[in-house]
């Protein structure tokens, strides 16, 4: 039994299941006892009569082609794959989640001792499915995964565990899918398909180590770590500038003998409080992210910003990243060697640049002023039976090195050719369309390839975008338009962001601009808010986007052209 009305509580010692499969049936967290309140509707003026994009299509209620429910695929079952899930099963498809795995939630599955969510709890979240239960502010991954378990129990998806895909078959109706499971193998047939593998599930990426087999001491990943008593007593060098980096940097600090930090540059770390505020008061409004540069502006004001008063943004980001330092706690020195170390961990570029955001913990720029954490800058050459070379010559003392230098690309072992050639053919990650469609490769989208703050909302809006474009509500442009159109925002990135091997699949702090596109294209409000006041100085967050499919079930009328802009 499950529950779907807003106002039914959950009660508990129910022994409420999700059907989640793997040769047994794993049971869900029981005990919610909170209600689910209603999300307040935003205001549904016509798009035009708002001044943010201009109507692309009269009204009026039509039933077309494309109605019927389809029998849809999802491989993984991470927040994407749950999102993505949800989301379709709304039209009415045939939703089916195949996990590799014998767990749901992805990298969350399998995170390190110690990590907690950056993002808030209210900011991480389905849309229309509050945590059903009391949870910290920036839950732990136990938390997260027993929010993930809630949803799939609540939304009753149909979960494979350990069914990894194994192979995809393109036919002219769909996909023909072979899928291992603990009783063998299979084949099954799906009408379509969402790839929604999740970008910290990869593989770490790797360096050459020449003398690995000299070094007396222990190299481990972040991922490899159960106990952080791995770190008790040691000399740690810790390679990389990262969340996964600095977390473990912070770590090794109460418990080893002495702790290095090995990175090429050193990236922005975002404060928790940022002028009194919690950082998400701060980033996430409009007054915030309409002032970021950007490969699309949907809105006039953000548009007219960009194109006219261009000047006033780099005197703008230069007091951001100011206040960025001082409230997370950089500062110049006392002495010289302070002050050389403070040098070291101070971003070179500017912040825009970063596509991808770390909290900065408390106490880390303490800790490498007083030289608790020695910051060392530079490139390895290899190892030995001591420690760790670098190629300027230095050498660092280390009986155990920590490589924490993020995730290669997904590789998608499971597309048949020409695609995967496709999807492996640039190596910051291949353009999308709407970071969801390659025009190439026929009934498949991504799911979770929009990567942001904003990470549930976003896959939500663009499934409900994948299933108006199934239904035939959305008119898609020609083939080379669309892949004229992704390429020009991977463009936009190349020259503009530094280099990440998912770059082509990260929104960062532009949700705005894109939702706002997406919702554009489905003829739904894009401002959320229900004052001019609070649509520009409130914080946002997945509440704002609980409706979204309701709006476009009342907007429906015919077929839309997806609006000329890129995303």
């Amino acid at each position: 039994m499950f529950w779907r009305a807003w106002g039914d509580e959950v009660p508990s010692g129910t022994g409420a299941r999700s059907r989640i499969e793997s040769g047994r049936v794993m049971p869900s967290y029981i005990g919610i006892r909170r209600s689910f309140a209603k999300a307040k509707k935003p205001n549904p003026a016509p798009l035009a009569e708002r001044g943010i994009l201009r109507k692309v299509a009269p009204a009026g209620r039509l039933r077309r082609r494309g109605e019927h429910p389809l029998k849809i695929a999802v491989i993984g079952a991470g927040i994407s794959g749950i999102a993505a899930a949800r989301t379709l099963k709304r039209f009415g498809h045939e939703v089916v989640i195949f996990e590799r795995t014998d767990s749901i939630g992805g990298i969350w599955a399998t995170a390190y001792p110690g990590v907690t969510l950056q993002n808030t709890a209210e900011t991480y979240r389905l849309s229309d499915f509050p945590w059903p239960f009391e949870v910290a502010l920036h839950p732990t991954a136990a938390e997260v995964m027993r929010y993930l378990h809630a949803a799939a129990a609540h939304f009753d998806l149909d979960i494979r565990l350990s069914h990894p895909v194994e192979a995809m078959r393109a036919e002219p109706d769909g996909w023909s899918l072979t899928i291992a499971s603990p009783s063998g193998s299979s084949t099954a047939h799906f009408d379509y398909a969402i790839i929604a593998v999740g970008h910290y599930s990869q593989a770490r990426q790797e360096i050459a180590l020449p003398g690995r087999e000299t070094f007396g001491g222990e190299v481990v990943t972040a991922d490899t770590i159960a106990d952080l008593g791995i770190f008790d007593g040691k000399d740690v060098a810790i390679v990389g500038f990262g969340k996964t980096a600095v977390d473990m940097t912070m770590f090794a600090l109460p418990r080893a003998r002495r702790v290095t930090q090995i990175f090429r540059a050193a990236r922005w770390l975002i404060p928790y409080r940022i002028m009194g505020k919690h950082m998400i008061d701060t980033v996430s409004p409009r007054s915030s992210t309409a002032l970021e540069p950007s490969w699309v502006h949907p809105g006039r004001l953000a548009a007219f910003i960009h194109r006219r008063l261009g000047w006033m943004l780099g005197p703008y980001a230069s007091g951001v990243e100011m206040m960025l330092l001082r409230d997370g706690g950089w500062r110049p020195g006392r002495t010289a060697e302070e002050t050389a170390r403070m040098q070291l961990v101070k971003p070179r570029d500017r912040l825009a640049r970063q596509m991808r955001g770390s909290m900065a913990p408390s106490g880390y720029y303490d800790a490498v002023r007083s030289g608790a954490v020695e910051p060392v800058q530079g490139e390895i050459a290899g190892l030995d039976a001591t420690g760790v070379n670098l190629k300027d010559g230095r050498h660092v003392a280390a009986d155990m090195l920590v490589l924490a230098l993020g995730h290669q690309r997904p590789d998608f072992p499971f597309l048949p050719e020409p695609y995967r050639a496709i999807m492996r053919s640039e190596p910051d990650g291949t353009p999308l369309y709407r970071h969801l469609l390659h025009p190439g490769i026929p009934r498949l989208a991504f799911a979770g390839f929009n990567h942001g703050l904003y990470h549930w909302p976003a896959v939500e809006v663009a499934m409900v975008w994948l299933g108006a474009l199934l239904r035939g509500d959305i008119v898609l442009p020609s083939r080379d338009e669309m892949l004229a159109s992704a390429a020009r925002v991977h463009e936009w990135k190349r020259a503009n962001t530094m280099f990440e091997p998912t770059r082509a699949y990260l929104i960062s702090n532009r949700f705005h601009n894109y939702l706002d596109v997406l919702l554009g294209d489905l003829g739904v409000e894009p401002r959320r808010k229900s004052t001019l006041l609070a649509e520009i100085n409130d914080a946002y967050g997945p509440a704002d986007y609980a409706g979204v499919f309701e709006e476009y079930e009342r907007a429906r009328g015919v077929p839309r052209a997806a609006l000329p802009l890129d995303t």
